[in-house]
């Protein structure tokens, strides 16, 4: 008897397993890579490269982890092959582990800050220093590049402060994943002082503002996605960066650059540190990235 009420709960852990993968892997309702708009369509078409490597950069207190599972899932999906790991240490240091193929099939570079908690200023120098060492180093002329939450303030940053500079690769795809460009406020209502009109935000935060003024440094040929997420709970945000402040982005690119596109997740996939785990954002971001 007891033997047989072993086998039963064995079962019954199994099929639950199961039906969860399902479910936690089931992208149903969720949305669809937009189209090129048609500006995009007819601008100079480039034959895909699957020698350019991709750089993944963490949020605040981000670790390995935070884009490991992206980064072994699309591996395993055949798409792209990890590459380096590259570690910045708070002055500007950076070791590598692993080793760059030039020849791999859209190598992936996950970037870690030493100091995981420094601020976005700090975090746009580390990667200026990155993109140098990646040049003089390994040889790499073009990037793309994919920040969460904070990474992707980050990389903001620095496209905002580097524009086109021979000394650095051009960084020809950029996603931003729930990236706070406008602030962190979020209103229990939904609602804030920070809310998108059609002109841009109510109001905007330093860190905004500071985008703006630089906008025009963007070079006009970068591709941007941006990705947000909302939980429906009523905050309409991720539990920490609220939709409005993740599509402020388009204020400060979809007029600088011909391919500007967003997407918004929902539901309890699309919270705030389980957008990189959301399978249905591992296949946007390898359209956009390696399909087009």
């Amino acid at each position: 008897m007891k033997k047989i009420s072993f086998i039963l709960f064995v079962f019954v852990i199994l099929i639950g397993s199961i039906i969860f993968y399902l479910k936690w892997n089931d992208t149903t309702g969720q949305p669809k890579l937009p189209q090129k708009n048609e500006l995009a369509k007819v601008a100079k078409k480039e034959t895909v490269s699957e020698s350019i490597p991709t750089i993944f950069v963490h949020g605040y207190s981000g670790t390995k982890n935070s884009f490991g599972g992206m980064i072994k899932r699309l591996t395993k999906e055949k798409v792209a092959t990890p590459s380096l790991i590259a570690t910045i240490t708070s002055d500007g240091n950076i070791t590598y582990e692993g080793e760059f193929n030039k020849k791999a099939k859209n190598p992936m570079i996950q970037v870690l800050f030493a100091d995981n908690k420094s601020t976005e200023e700090n975090q746009s120098w580390w990667l200026q220093e990155l993109m140098q060492s990646l040049k003089t180093k390994y040889g790499i002329e073009k990037v793309n590049a994919v920040g969460h939450s904070m990474g992707g303030v980050a990389l903001t940053n620095y496209v905002t402060a580097v524009g086109i500079n021979d000394a650095y690769p051009e960084v020809k795809k950029l996603i931003l994943i729930a990236a706070p460009i406008n602030g962190l406020e979020i209103g229990e209502d939904g609602i804030t002082n920070y809310d998108l009109t059609e002109s841009g935000p109510k109001m905007q935060t330093e860190r905004f503002a500071n985008f703006a003024t630089l906008k025009e440094r963007i070079p006009s040929e970068l591709a941007v996605l941006t990705i947000a997420g909302d939980k429906e709970n009523g905050t309409k945000s991720d539990g920490s960066v609220s939709v409005a402040s993740a599509l402020s982005a388009k204020f400060i690119y979809q007029s600088q650059v011909t391919d500007y596109r967003e997407m918004v997740f929902t539901g309890i996939k699309a919270s705030h540190s389980l957008l990189h785990e959301n399978t249905g954002v591992d296949k946007a971001v390898a359209e956009f990235l390696w399909s087009e």
